[in-house]
């Protein structure tokens, strides 16, 4: 059975290995919540542009790993995807997936395939951009409010996705963003859902 693990580094970030270890919007620079980063990417994917997602001097040392944009980002040698493309990269599916945060150009999520496991990163997302993606075992989901879904929002996007496992991200890097995973946590358990609340740090074997 295949094994995935995935650690959450604060805010949208995410570091998922199986053989190849991939890192979702990275967010160190300035960032006093991240932890240090002691991994090794081979693939990073960027959702949109904005500082808090595609945190260009960290990418810069790592310049080994395929890094992987929506257009309007602007990286040396990225691999420029568009919303509906689905690539394989080293061995990993990748698909890029829509997503509605009208502060940026081009807002997207992604769906990522390790040999039959399905993880979408939904990035900076509204209620309206929640679209049904077939068999999700893992979603990663935000719940801050402002600039994306809050938590009663979140909890009407598990109804549409409905996933295996929920993870919360985005919330508590800003006071604009201010949120209680556990309140998300006990009250999709009580709809029936599979919630895990990662601490910074924290991995989760799925």
């Amino acid at each position: 059975m295949t094994v995935v693990k995935i650690k959450y580094l604060s805010h949208a970030c995410f570091e998922i290995s199986n053989g190849k270890t991939i890192l979702i919007d990275p967010y160190f620079t300035g960032n006093s919540l991240a932890p240090r980063y002691e991994g090794k990417p081979d693939i990073i994917l960027v959702t949109h542009e904005h500082f808090d997602h595609f945190d260009k001097a960290f990418i810069d040392r790592y310049p080994g790993a395929k890094v992987v944009v929506p257009p309007v980002c602007d990286y040396p040698g990225a691999i420029v995807m568009r919303v509906g493309d689905k690539r394989e990269i080293d061995g990993v599916e990748v698909e890029m997936i829509p997503a509605s945060h009208h502060q940026s150009k081009y807002p997207t999520g992604y769906i990522i395939g390790f040999e039959g496991k399905r993880i979408a990163h939904l990035g900076d997302c509204y209620l309206d951009g929640v679209k049904p993606l077939a068999d999700i075992d893992v979603l990663l989901i935000p719940i801050g409010g402002t600039y994306t879904m809050n938590i009663d929002e979140a909890l009407k996007a598990l109804d549409i996705i409905r996933p295996k496992l929920a993870i919360p991200m985005h919330y508590d890097t800003f006071p604009q963003i201010k949120a209680d995973p556990e309140e998300f946590r006990r009250r999709a358990e009580a709809k029936g859902y599979k919630v895990r609340v990662l601490k910074i740090g924290e991995e989760v074997t799925v």
